[in-house]
């Protein structure tokens, strides 16, 4: 068994600890195309329930806390095509001059290093992804701001970004031929690599007056809504309709299918 978005291998007894779970909650088991390649799949249906408000647009929270795992050629084609935006955004172009480089090494990073950057300045002269990234007063993925300014389609951002990043928080384990899919939640965050622990998927964290006067605006408490209800049209890309719509059977959820919850542009 691995994470397959961490390419990581379990440890059996955590591996022991998921097969546990899975046996003895109620699942929804059917073929799930991922990656263009079918798979086994083998879902905590009722996770997919948990309430959820991905209010990105009018978050404070800085939730890229690490690097991604891997930037397609899109998204490095974005980036060098909006350079100044991009530094405007995260900085990033002018503390890599800083660091000595010339503009011609810093475009062949950006082009060609796994996280559009010299490798010894992973973790050293940037502590998190280079698209994290201030705007005014808004935390925002680089990429995905420039997306939405291009005028690009949630297809078109999704296939963008690096994958990890779209599907976050959903967590996937892989076991051969059988894809565990669950959403991470207070009854099984112990079993991911992903957690639960921001305002967006913990409403008691955003009832608390803490984050309240930290985030002034947004984050309604009548705005949570199921998680696959936040999350149908960029799971729907991914895997599928005939995914999305079996959750929602098998939850008696209804949905208004054509209001893009997580990828919408707040005024």
């Amino acid at each position: 068994m691995r994470y397959f978005m961490h390419n990581k291998e379990l440890s059996p007894k955590l591996e022991k600890r998921i097969k546990d779970y899975f046996r003895k909650i109620r699942k929804l088991e059917l073929e799930v195309k991922f990656l263009n390649k079918n798979y086994y799949g083998i879902i905590d249906v009722e996770s997919f329930r948990w309430l959820s408000n991905f209010d990105c647009f009018n978050c404070l929270t800085n939730c890229c806390v690490q690097f991604p795992y891997e930037f397609n050629k899109k998204a490095r084609e974005v980036i060098l095509e909006n350079l100044k935006e991009y530094d405007s955004l995260t900085k990033a172009i002018s503390i890599m001059k800083e660091e000595g480089m010339t503009e011609k090494e810093i475009k062949s990073s950006i082009e060609n290093d796994a996280m559009l950057i010299p490798k010894e300045f992973e973790n050293s002269v940037f502590d998190r992804c280079t698209c994290s990234s201030v705007y005014i007063d808004k935390s925002l993925c680089a990429i995905h701001k420039i997306c939405i300014d291009k005028g690009m389609s949630l297809g078109e951002i999704i296939d963008t970004k690096p994958l990890w990043c779209s599907l976050y928080p959903l967590e996937l384990i892989i076991e051969e031929e059988n894809l565990y899919i669950f959403v991470p939640t207070s009854g099984n965050n112990y079993l991911s690599m992903n957690d639960c622990d921001f305002p967006c998927m913990n409403i008691e964290k955003a009832k608390s007056p803490y984050f309240r006067r930290e985030n002034p605006i947004g984050f309604q408490l009548d705005e949570y809504k199921p998680f696959i209800e936040n999350y149908y049209n960029v799971l729907s890309y991914i895997f599928g309709e005939k995914f999305c719509n079996s959750i929602l059977e098998s939850l008696n959820i209804k949905i208004n299918k054509d209001i893009d919850e997580q990828y919408i542009k707040k005024k």
